[in-house]
């Protein structure tokens, strides 16, 4: 006997499993009704070895060739045939297979080599990502990475999983003769998007299931297992007001103040708009827009930007769930989305809309950020802050971080 409540616990997936009928029978899940979206999904691979087995792979002495090469064109040719192997999984007609396989570098070894001597980009069968970075374990080998795409009403996780079980299984392959003690580890959904239920990122949520079962026509089923804790994101506060209430130009003077104080500024702002053209015309992001690309990423060495498009609006809970690396976010607009707010009013009367910025005052609201003409007619619940003082202002965001 023992006292531990969940001694014996019923399998909380089991009246949630879609592959499963009533009466217990597996079965295909049945997508006629299912609405037609474009979905992408990554995973990624691992393959630890000998060091010598991975040189020998860099070097392209395997005896059976080129190792990288012919993994690629197997976990491609795995992700088109992965119904044939899992049972209840529907054939899709799948528009990318992407297998990416970069070597796993030795503590140390990429800093200290010069530009060339770890098979950068030109050497035998080097993805031109180059070198994953070292494990905290030491070891060696390759991390491999598929990213599968469709437009279609079903997941395509099923196919970059196993784009990249086939890929670190043909590694282990075409180099068994020389080490058999190769292991594959980490095999495992890197992230996913489309259909109902969106975006799913490992590391960004606690509840790995939920995805797959929306995906799969049912509701979404709780998680048993314990995840790591993801980074918290970062407390938002929202300044608010109609049109021409002078919002930008006060935000962009308090994220200043808030900067050179050595507070870590986060924003967001509502475009308003179906779409807005993204980087600086001429630029290589706004030609890869241009020319087709979806989802445009730059990195350079201290910041990355990314541009994607998407079938519904991002909602601002998912978008201020990135935000981890900031001590505060401020929310540029977005009225109704219930955050503690500083109303900011110029003009008072908003001429589109005949509405007055300070009728925005809620429960919610930290201070009013107001001229002096409009102060006094402020809501007394709310502490009124001088329009044209971004120190005060600032002084107001700190507080209440502080206070939170």
């Amino acid at each position: 006997m023992t006292d531990d409540p969940r001694a014996g616990a019923r399998d909380a997936y089991r009246d949630e499993l879609t592959h499963v009928d009533e009466h217990g029978d597996v079965r295909m899940v049945d997508v006629s009704e299912k609405a037609t979206t474009r979905r992408v999904a990554i995973a990624e691979g691992t393959i630890l070895m000998h060091p010598e087995t991975q040189a020998m792979v860099l070097e392209d002495r395997a005896k059976k060739g080129d190792v990288l090469a012919c993994a690629r064109v197997a976990g491609i040719m795995a992700a088109k045939r992965t119904s044939d192997i899992i049972p209840m999984c529907h054939p899709l007609m799948i528009t990318k297979a992407k297998v990416d396989i970069a070597p796993i570098a030795a503590p140390g070894a990429v800093s200290a080599a010069a530009p060339g001597e770890l098979g950068e980009p030109g050497g035998a069968g080097v993805s031109p990502e180059g070198w994953a970075p070292p494990r905290e374990d030491g070891r060696v080998g390759f991390r491999v990475t598929a990213t599968c795409g469709v437009t279609g009403v079903t997941g395509i996780e099923m196919e970059a999983l196993t784009a990249a079980s086939a890929a670190c299984l043909t590694i282990y392959d075409m180099c068994k003769a020389v080490d058999r003690g190769m292991e594959i580890v980490d095999v495992r959904l890197l992230r996913k998007e489309g259909g109902r239920s969106g975006l799913w990122e490992r590391g960004t949520t606690d509840d790995d299931g939920a995805a797959e079962a929306e995906d799969e026509g049912g509701a979404p089923a709780p998680s048993n297992t314990p995840a790591a804790a993801p980074a918290r994101p970062a407390p938002a506060i929202a300044f608010i007001g109609y049109q021409n209430s002078g919002k930008t130009t006060l935000v962009e003077k308090v994220i200043a103040v808030l900067t050179r104080r050595g507070v870590r500024v986060g924003t967001v702002k509502h475009h308003g708009h179906a779409g807005f053209d993204i980087d600086v015309p001429g630029k290589d992001s706004w030609r890869h827009a241009r020319a087709g690309s979806r989802h445009v990423g730059i990195v350079s060495a201290a910041r990355y930007a990314e541009y994607a498009d998407t079938e519904t609006e991002l909602s601002l809970e998912r978008l201020l769930a990135r935000y981890t690396d900031v001590d505060v976010v401020i929310v540029e607009g977005y009225k109704s989305a219930g955050l503690p707010n500083i109303v900011v009013a110029r003009s008072g009367v908003d001429r589109l809309r005949g509405a007055n910025s300070l009728d925005l005052v809620d429960g919610r609201t930290v201070a009013i950020a107001c001229n002096d003409a409009l102060a006094r007619g402020a809501r007394p619940e709310a502490p009124v802050v001088d329009l044209n003082d971004e120190e005060a202002v600032a002084d107001v965001v700190e507080r209440w971080l502080q206070e939170g």
